[in-house]
């Protein structure tokens, strides 16, 4: 009997295993085509990115080695638990930056790497069902924005990668969930999801904009007439027009830089019935242009000279 053979026959006879099983299949289902709509897994394209999550898996993999020879040497404890769950935080974040897709191929690396036969253990499937699943909740609310967007994804995404997909591991291994066997199962991972989970609020959204660059579930910019109260009181402020006078008619002439003038300023239109008339055309006067920004002969005049235009 295969191993598909004894997982269906498993599933017609337990309900628990096979809703379990259900659920985790469902979620994994929503979570890969959002990051298929969205593409998110092409940006491996691009040698830097690839180089990161490359980076990123072998971290994570040096991580766990270290960890496994800490808990041959010292034995188990809680120093050696809190080393092993670190290695959630490299795969983590770079999870969070790209999207489900690349989150699953982080996770098929390491489980490449950590695997002992041909095909990676329940334990890492179901790792890779978490991440797929924090790469779909990266979406919104995105780390890009918020810096507890983080942590909050991490731990949404345990809770629900483990209670589908983790819960069906441990009544295929039990044969039954009952409190006591949950806890035994997820007491030695809570501490390095709590450790991953304070790692991730430390990193601030610029963070993720400036060292993971091109993503494809990165939130849109904010559109200029919604700017955030932030950005609008990051921006500096206009300092005042600095132009020479024979500057200012080529200026002037260009209409869509006349609201963007912010120096008081003296222009005269004359009228276009005034052709073949006296010298006294009306005229709109739509500023004053301080003496200091006239040349010698205007201000020792003691009064503005008009530009027409």
């Amino acid at each position: 009997m295969t191993a598909l053979q004894r997982l269906l026959d498993a599933a017609r006879h337990d309900p628990v295993f096979a809703y379990s099983l259900l659920a985790a299949g469902l979620l994994a289902l929503v979570s890969l085509g959002t990051g298929l709509v969205r593409r998110d897994a092409l940006v491996l394209v691009r040698p830097r990115i690839l180089l990161r999550v490359i980076g990123a898996v072998v971290v994570a993999f040096l991580i766990a080695t270290l960890a496994g020879t800490l808990t041959q040497a010292l034995g188990p404890s809680t120093w050696t638990r809190l080393a092993a769950g670190l290695e959630r935080f490299p795969l983590a974040l770079v999870t969070l930056a790209y999207g489900p897709g690349v989150g699953l191929v982080a996770a098929a690396l390491v489980a490449g790497l950590q695997a002992n036969g041909w095909l990676p253990g329940w334990q890492q499937a179901v790792f890779a069902l978490e991440l797929l699943v924090l790469g779909w909740l990266a979406i919104y609310p995105s780390p890009r924005s918020s810096r507890w967007a983080g942590p909050f994804d991490a731990l949404l995404a345990y809770a629900l990668a483990w209670g589908t997909g983790g819960l069906a591991l441990l009544e295929a291994h039990t044969g039954t969930v009952t409190p006591a066997a949950l806890w035994a199962q997820q007491r030695p991972a809570l501490l390095g999801v709590g450790a991953t989970a304070l790692l991730l609020a430390l990193v601030p959204p610029i963070a993720y904009r400036r060292a993971f660059p091109h993503s494809r579930i990165a939130p849109p910019p904010a559109p200029e007439g919604r700017a955030s109260p932030e950005a609008t009181e990051a921006q500096p402020a206009r300092d005042p027009m600095k132009l020479t006078y024979p500057d200012l008619p080529r200026v002037l002439a260009r209409g869509r830089r006349r609201a963007r003038l912010t120096a008081p300023l003296e222009v005269v239109h004359r009228s276009p019935h005034g052709a073949g008339r006296s010298p006294q055309t009306r005229c709109r006067v739509h500023g004053t242009l301080k003496p200091k920004a006239f040349p010698e002969a205007a201000r020792s005049s003691g009064a503005p000279r008009p530009i027409a235009t």
